[in-house]
């Protein structure tokens, strides 16, 4: 039985909230500005959560990425040491309903249902469920075996996609030019380890969006349409497709942006989904749906920036049915994630105002993975872009001692 979600929410009645995620410094702060104690459990010990939350317990070393089993039993770790009202679960957490549903017998958890998270998960409901609405998206074919991938592959046309049945910020998607790459990325494809399921997508190569949204579980509202930043080599990143940040707004024509917004209501309302959600798409001739992040996303710091709204706030009351109405856009707001080109001891970078997820000084930090991000807001897209681009530079010129290119 589900008994996770929470259908009414007061958070006069909530002292201390539990967050556990990949990276959960953005819902700390927010928390921390409603005045809540909190608990957080994160891969990643950037200053500001060493300082500001109440108790924080580390999956490993920042080197790594480490795996949702070890994210949960630090929350039953944390119920018993800390006995918090509320949990919420962030990026990563929800590629495993079946450990939501058993965390939420301890304890409430104000986030979507396990069976939601499924579906969500899962894309060949998810795109039928699309179909129905008339949302266009990417072909897309569920594959089990070298043959049945040669099959489907055929049907769907090259370049094609292979990706996870499960994981986040572009890890283990790969790009296909035909069939001897296909069989080749075969034998070093990462597959789901439970089931065993992988999938095979149309390639659609146009712009990266992002849709912010919030649910009542019958009505959902799109408060902000955003630019993905997908791959961007100025950056570091060290996959094709990783995920290095986001703009506030989405620079495309009024139809376009009328149809992302249709799309992600439309989608969130079939799901019944619960709370601040994402939607991310591809547009190219039109806007194809890519997936749903049932949970608050990694654009929770523009979003406030751009609103002038406590993102975490509005997701508590959308449980109780209330739902913020079309907040003006205040400014536009840019978030890059500066990555190491090769393993280092990190500096002192306290210095940048507009750094965040900064690590401690001397921090060693592998190769490919996150260093900090940047956040810049301003009136003007152009310039608030140009600015956090400046900035993500001269951090790497700092972190390498020289203004060596990006390799």
């Amino acid at each position: 039985m589900e008994n996770c979600n929470i259908t009414k929410f007061d958070l006069n009645f909530t002292k201390t909230l539990l967050v556990a995620g990949v990276n959960t410094r953005p819902i700390v702060r927010s928390a921390k500005n409603l005045g809540l104690q909190v608990i957080a459990i994160d891969c990643f010990e950037d200053q500001y959560i060493s300082k500001h939350t109440d108790a924080l317990f580390m999956t490993g070393e920042r080197s790594k990425i480490s795996k949702p089993k070890e994210f949960f039993h630090l929350a039953l770790e944390a119920l018993d040491s800390y006995n918090p009202d509320v949990v919420i679960l962030s990026s990563g957490m929800e590629n495993c309903p079946e450990k939501v549903e058993k965390l939420g017998k301890r304890i409430k958890i104000a986030g979507n249902k396990p069976s939601q998270l499924e579906i969500c998960r899962n894309e060949r409901r998810l795109f039928d469920i699309a179909d129905n609405l008339e949302i266009p998206h990417p072909k897309t074919k569920q594959i089990e075996n070298k043959d049945e991938a040669l099959e489907n592959a055929r049907e769907i046309g090259f370049p094609l996609l292979i990706k996870p049945s499960r994981g986040g910020g572009g890890i283990g998607i790969k790009l296909v030019e035909n069939e001897a790459e296909l069989i080749n990325r075969w034998k070093n494809l990462s597959l789901d380890r439970d089931r065993n399921v992988s999938y095979l997508q149309e390639f659609i190569n146009g712009r990266n969006a992002s849709a912010s949204v919030l649910s009542t579980g019958s009505r959902a509202k799109c408060l902000t349409v955003n630019e993905q930043i997908i791959g961007e080599k100025k950056l570091d990143v060290p996959r094709r497709f990783g995920y290095c940040g986001n703009v506030i707004p989405l620079s495309e024509e009024d139809n376009t942006i009328s149809k992302l917004k249709e799309y992600s209501e439309s989608i969130c309302e079939e799901l019944e989904l619960l709370g601040s959600n994402g939607v991310d798409f591809v547009v190219k001739d039109k806007p194809y749906l890519v997936e749903v992040n049932p949970r608050l996303q990694n654009t929770m710091d523009l979003v406030e920036l751009s609103l002038g709204i406590n993102l975490l706030e509005e997701h508590f009351k959308s449980f109780s049915g209330e739902i913020v109405e079309s907040p003006p856009l205040l400014q536009c707001s840019a978030k890059l994630i500066v990555y190491a080109r090769k393993t280092l001891k990190v500096p002192d970078l306290t210095s940048f105002q507009d750094a965040v997820d900064i690590p401690k000084p001397k921090s060693f930090i592998k190769k490919g993975m996150p260093i900090c991000s940047v956040l810049k807001t301003g009136h003007k897209r152009e310039k608030v872009v140009e600015k956090a681009y400046e900035l993500a530079k001269k951090i790497q010129r700092r972190v390498y001692g020289s203004p060596e290119p990006s390799s």
